[in-house]
């Protein structure tokens, strides 16, 4: 019987806290990694289809973990013909909601471009105990995206089995469907009683800076402090096991991304840095098998 998720993001302190961060407050266009995932989206790696001029056309898309709703925005603004937002925390859900309702007046209002005709819903449900049971109306999905969420979750391989049954399968001429997910990478989930981060040691005379690592085979809970809250809960796995997972469950790979700031990211960010000495997310596209 699967354990149900931790929900943080409804405490009142922790969600204020949360809603300061910059991928809060402006979106995709925050969150540094963004370009590559939004590069596996845009141009799928298929071994069944060429490049299409825009594959999420009419699209129907199911975003894990959606929070604020900033992807099911966007993915409405690339044409998605349904896009359907899902978050454990009703806060998170009545964010998303707002957000909406607050594009659907700026449209009314000719304030924006009327944007193409999107069903858009969102549901407050728990990634690790859902049930990825399709609705008729809308049948299979084409993508599942989701970011930064899965490492919350300690029962992955069931809900990879989920996301494969919810997915379009092709037939050899119509695409797999996909599924697009970041996590935190391993190598910094993977510390037990984790200090500050990086530390600088001396060699030869010189100091270097390092990514203390421990524990990276021993999958499993880790508890951490994160925008003044304790014990909150991630579970660590390594990178085989997410690729196991997949190809294990239905999935073939089309993507992996160890992800760190690019030199010119660097350049006009210096206080990013210190990033590029360890990958700091984890980014894989996979499709159905056939």
């Amino acid at each position: 019987m699967p354990v149900k998720s931790q929900n943080i993001y409804d405490n009142p302190e922790f969600f204020v806290a949360y809603g300061n961060l910059p991928r809060s407050q402006h979106g995709l266009p925050a969150a540094p990694e963004w370009p590559v995932l939004e590069e596996m989206i845009i141009n799928p790696k298929s071994s069944a289809t060429g490049p299409s001029e825009n594959p999420l056309k009419e699209s129907h898309i199911l975003d894990l973990g959606c929070g604020y709703g900033w992807f099911v925005r966007w993915a409405r603004e690339k044409g998605a013909g349904y896009v359907k937002g899902i978050d454990i925390s009703e806060n998170m859900i009545n964010r998303a909601k707002e957000f909406e309702a607050e594009i659907n007046h700026q449209i009314s209002n000719g304030a924006v471009a009327t944007a193409p005709a999107t069903e858009v819903t969102f549901g407050i449900q728990d990634l690790e105990t859902i049930s990825l049971t399709c609705q008729p109306e809308h049948g299979l999905y084409d993508l599942v995206y989701s970011s930064l969420a899965f490492h919350y979750i300690e029962d992955i391989v069931r809900l990879f089995r989920e996301i494969h049954s919810c997915l379009k399968k092709g037939n050899g001429h119509e695409p797999r469907g996909r599924l697009i997910f970041s996590v935190e990478h391993p190598i910094g989930t993977a510390l037990v009683n984790p200090g500050p981060g990086f530390k600088v040691i001396q060699e030869g005379g010189e100091d270097r800076i390092v990514w203390p690592l421990n524990s990276y085979s021993s999958e499993g809970l880790r508890l951490s402090s994160w925008l003044g809250a304790e014990g909150v809960r991630k579970y660590h796995r390594t990178v085989e096991t997410y690729v196991t997972a997949l190809l294990e469950n239905g999935f073939v790979l089309t993507g992996l991304k160890d992800w760190c700031p690019s030199k010119e990211a660097v350049a006009g960010q210096p206080e990013w840095g210190a990033e590029r000495h360890r990958p700091y997310f984890l980014l894989i596209s996979a499709e159905v098998r056939e």
